[in-house]
């Protein structure tokens, strides 16, 4: 059964796109969009805490409820926010739970089953919140762009695209999915000039969406131009997430074979998991479940399951609305050896920094 949401969307979003959106990938937020980047420096800030030892729960738990540098929108209102928006709704749906992130967070930071030692509890809050958490507003906010385009209303609809546009780069890149995305580029070589192929086509797509709501009334063909934007957004971010899924499996399978560790790769595998588990459930239930037990911290690693894991993400490729080239394979030495152009661009100069030096981070 393909992806409703995914599959097939490179056509769709090619057709979408005006014939001169690739000439010209720059784009700059022009609205207000408050204090949106700073959700990011307060993953920072949670990750901070978390990686004192022993572990400062505490601190961090203060940071996600009531922010830091944004006390407006905090991470956990967005936990718990229950958006009406379809992919908020989507994620909550599968998880048959309106807050699934909150509960998860949550059970981290109180040291509950499954999540009973410091690796498992830190590694789940960390990686959840620069994966689903701030995906999820960047959903949210591209569904709310959409629906106030479907009213007409373009002033609107930017606002909210650029907010969208804020929550994905954040004002410190290291904390965010733009971030994720870089790491992820460098260790599977889909890197070229300093910039991920995602993010890459991230920063075009919110370009051409913006491009769409230019004129305060949006018509049909602009309509479906933003659509387009937005389902590709969707199918990159879903693509930055099978890749950290594959490199967790792989790290996992390696050191079971070489008999080390493996509960810090098994967690971050675990918390990467959830952002897209639904769209690997809408295409093959029985791997997607696979593919949650190979990572499961209630059960004990399994190199089986963990080896299992790639072969079959390359068989639902072509449902994911993805291509083998688009994913790769993952090679940690990659980012060892990894040297940034001396040259940047507009696709990797963030326009929310705070923090302009992208890090390059294995642990990310």
């Amino acid at each position: 059964m393909a992806n409703p949401v995914l599959c097939a969307l490179v056509a769709i979003a090619i057709a979408a796109i005006p014939a001169n959106a690739q000439e010209d990938p720059c784009y700059t937020p022009t609205s207000d969009v408050g204090l949106e980047p700073s959700l990011a420096s307060d993953v920072c800030s949670v990750n901070e805490a978390l990686d004192m030892s022993p572990p400062d729960y505490a601190t961090a738990r203060e940071v996600y409820e009531s922010g830091l540098k944004n006390t407006d929108t905090t991470l956990k209102s967005i936990a718990t926010a229950e958006y009406g928006s379809p992919m908020y709704q989507k994620f909550a749906a599968f998880f048959n739970d309106p807050v699934w992130m909150d509960t998860l967070i949550n059970q981290a930071l109180d040291g509950e089953e499954p999540f009973t030692t410091d690796t498992k509890r830190v590694q789940m809050v960390k990686k959840l919140l620069q994966s689903s958490v701030l995906v999820q507003q960047t959903y949210y906010h591209m569904d709310r762009a959409m629906s106030s385009a479907e009213e007409g209303d373009g002033e609107a609809a930017l606002v909210s695209w650029d907010k969208a546009m804020a929550a994905y780069y954040g004002d410190n890149v290291n904390c965010s999915p733009f971030g994720n995305a870089q790491s992820r580029g460098i260790e599977f070589a889909t890197i070229s000039e300093g910039v991920s192929e995602s993010n890459k086509a991230v920063h075009t797509q919110f370009g051409t969406g913006a491009t769409a709501l230019a004129d305060a009334d949006v018509s049909e063909e602009e309509l479906a131009t933003l659509q387009g934007a937005r389902d590709e957004i969707i199918r990159q971010i879903t693509i930055i997430y099978i890749q950290s899924t594959f490199k967790y499996a792989t790290l996992m399978d390696d050191g079971l074979e070489e008999g080390v560790d493996v509960e810090k790769f098994q967690s971050e595998g675990f918390a990467y998991y959830h952002a897209i588990y639904p769209f690997v459930d809408d295409v093959d239930s029985d791997f997607a479940q696979a593919t949650f037990d190979a990572f499961d911290l209630g059960q004990e690693p399994d190199e089986a399951k963990a080896e299992a894991v790639k072969p079959g993400f390359r068989e639902i490729f072509e449902d994911l609305g993805v291509v083998e080239e688009e994913i790769n394979d993952f090679d940690g030495d990659r980012s060892d050896n990894y040297e940034a152009p001396d040259e940047s661009s507009c696709e990797v100069d963030n326009p929310f920094a705070v923090v302009t030096t992208i890090e390059t981070d294995r642990d990310r």
